[in-house]
């Protein structure tokens, strides 16, 4: 029951900070479906986010490095929050230690930052605690 009021209160949470999208054809919104993420497209995701993470730790003061490491981890992130074959547990545990990664790279990145608190704060709401933070 927990997990099902988790998933409903992510889903809640993602659809009320959607932007509105730009106007299609003649004028009309573009309907925005609901991000699901295949395991084709997590790993690789994933992989991107291995070999970045493999060139930042080469080069750590490299500025295109770094960029490029805190855009695949807060893909990968994104893609684990939306993966259509991760189960709950998985899926939130592993996504906040991605935007983790992110914030410790860039504490001021708006996406890392609302995502990650999305997801503690119904952790909390839950009564159960945060994954990974002590």
């Amino acid at each position: 029951m927990k997990f099902i009021l988790l998933i409903f209160a992510l889903v809640i949470s993602a659809l009320s900070m959607a932007q509105t999208p730009p106007p299609g054809p003649k004028g009309r919104a573009a309907t925005k479906q609901t991000q699901q993420v295949s395991d084709v497209k997590l790993k690789a995701l994933e992989a991107a986010y291995t070999t970045s993470k493999t060139a930042f730790a080469k080069k750590p003061k490299d500025v295109k490095a770094k960029n490029a490491f805190v855009n695949s981890a807060f893909a990968v992130g994104i893609g684990r929050m939306y993966s259509v074959s991760l189960p709950p547990r998985a899926k939130y545990s592993t996504a906040l230690d991605a935007f983790r990664e992110v914030l410790k790279l860039d504490p001021k990145h708006k996406g890392a930052k609302s995502n990650y608190e999305m997801i503690a704060g119904i952790y909390k709401q839950m009564g159960r605690p945060v994954p990974g933070e002590k």
